[in-house]
């Protein structure tokens, strides 16, 4: 008698569907994840990611969510290779280990609700320690422009969000050891360590060309300089030999 295997079980990475406003989102999550995948980009063990399906219950792909953006530290050699192994497309719960450190969502017209009901009773369940909640409206759909929570006891607690005058609201991530500030509709990262913003490749790339035409102008002004006293310098000395000359010499 022959004994049939089970069918492997498929994980997808896409639902087949696009995003719910990916029109709107898929720009500002796709800055927000390549901002912090540049700042995290040589530190061992970390993972970040954003747009892709987390599986979370072991043989039932339908138990998925879909982060904006996520962050996970502490990551084993074989955990980031079974992401690899995953195409860092899908990101399978019990072989990563461990649910992400940071979440952040990006609040729009179809998501707001989810967002702040069934996926962050989610995120408090899998153990997720910070839930951040970005509006770049400044409050239209979360009713807040920026919003962090951390994870305790099981239950989120807000953090303490200030205010600047100018209405910037800033808050520290102390899971990304990061600042996270919402500044005209945008979201920054400052780097208490460094004193400094996160800067874009964008700006990046700015700040290389502003560095190599400086060096530029002062590599010109040198040997412009050099040259101004080499003409002195041949000056100098015809007249030394024109006085010479005079004197007979």
């Amino acid at each position: 008698m022959t004994t049939r295997s089970a069918p492997a079980i498929v994980y997808p990475e896409s639902d087949g569907m696009p995003l719910p406003d990916g029109e709107y989102q898929a720009p500002i999550y796709r800055r927000i994840v390549r901002d912090l995948d540049d700042h995290f980009r040589d530190v061992a063990g970390v993972n970040v990611n954003g747009d892709t399906f987390i599986y979370y219950v072991e043989g039932n792909p339908r138990r998925s969510f879909s982060p904006d953006c996520y962050v996970v530290f502490g990551l084993t050699d074989a955990a980031l290779h079974s992401l690899s192994l995953q195409g860092n497309n899908t990101y399978l719960l019990w072989e990563v280990g461990k649910a992400p450190d940071f979440i952040l969502e990006i609040g729009s017209p179809s998501t707001a609700a989810t967002d702040m009901g069934r996926k962050r009773e989610l995120y408090a369940e899998l153990g997720v320690s910070e839930y951040w909640r970005f509006d770049a409206t400044g409050g239209e759909f979360y009713g807040e422009a920026l919003v962090g929570e951390q994870l305790v006891d099981g239950e989120y607690r807000r953090l303490e969000m200030r205010r600047e005058s100018d209405g910037r609201v800033w808050a520290r991530s102390e899971a990304l050891n990061l600042d996270l500030w919402w500044t005209d509709g945008d979201l920054r990262f400052w780097d208490p360590a460094a004193e400094s913003w996160l800067l874009r490749r964008e700006e990046e790339r700015a700040r290389a060309e502003e560095e190599s035409l400086r060096a530029e102008e002062e590599r010109t002004g040198r040997l412009a300089a050099q040259a101004r006293a080499e003409t002195a310098e041949a000056r100098l000395t015809e007249l030394e030999e024109e006085l010479r000359r005079l004197r007979g010499e």
